[in-house]
């Protein structure tokens, strides 16, 4: 009767381990199961803190610039080459050209199987221009014959020599350099403790536009 009593004793402390170790088992594999399919990464998350960065100029081209202006009389439409008759206009000034990327185009996506978060961005572009107006001064005016110098003729030639800086500022590289400093940016504002964690790592994808 005593070892009956002993035997069942063993079979309740031998179920009760197993019930346990079932318990034990069910609980790792299921947080295991929601560790798998249940992934901390949140992609709504990191487009809203890339939206929250608003204008994105990484770059700022300083200039000094002087050009000149010069136009003959005209008449019925059609330019008198005559000397006396060209006025002419110099002028001297410096300005500031921003490049960066239009932040409103940049989506980031989520890879589960590769573990990537792939952020698509735009081509770097010119976002703003814009002129000291107390640096401007003229190193030489001069009016043709019925031919005077006028407001018209400034406004001429500072949107020509806008041009021509922006497309120098393009040729000296920046807007290669602002794009890479944006991928910087974003990419330092993104890769959280979190992404580590997973194992995730940051692709970017240029748009062509």
């Amino acid at each position: 009767m005593r070892e009956k009593a002993k035997y069942i004793r063993i079979g309740i402390v031998i179920g009760v381990i197993l019930i346990l170790a079932l318990e034990i088992a069910l609980a790792i594999g299921f947080k295991g199961f929601l560790k798998r399919d249940s992934s901390k990464v949140d992609i709504r998350l990191i487009n809203e803190e890339i939206k929250d960065i608003g204008e994105l100029a990484t770059v700022e081209y300083l200039y000094t610039n002087a050009d000149k202006l010069e136009k003959p009389m005209e008449l019925l439409g059609k330019d008198i080459p005559i000397s006396f008759t060209t006025k002419s206009l110099v002028t001297k000034w410096n300005g500031s050209i921003k490049a960066g990327i239009d932040i409103d185009k940049v989506e980031a996506k989520e890879n589960k199987k590769t573990k990537e978060i792939i952020v698509s961005i735009p081509n770097a572009k010119i976002l703003s221009h814009e002129i000291d107006n107390e640096s401007i001064e003229t190193l030489d005016e001069r009016d043709g014959l019925f031919n005077k110098v006028k407001i018209d003729d400034a406004r001429e030639l500072d949107a020509k020599s806008k041009n021509t800086m922006e497309q120098t500022a393009i040729e000296r590289g920046v807007l290669e350099r602002a794009l890479e400093n944006a991928k910087e940016i974003i990419y330092k504002i993104i890769n959280t403790d979190v992404l580590k964690e997973e194992g995730y790592t940051i692709v970017f994808e240029v748009i062509e536009e």
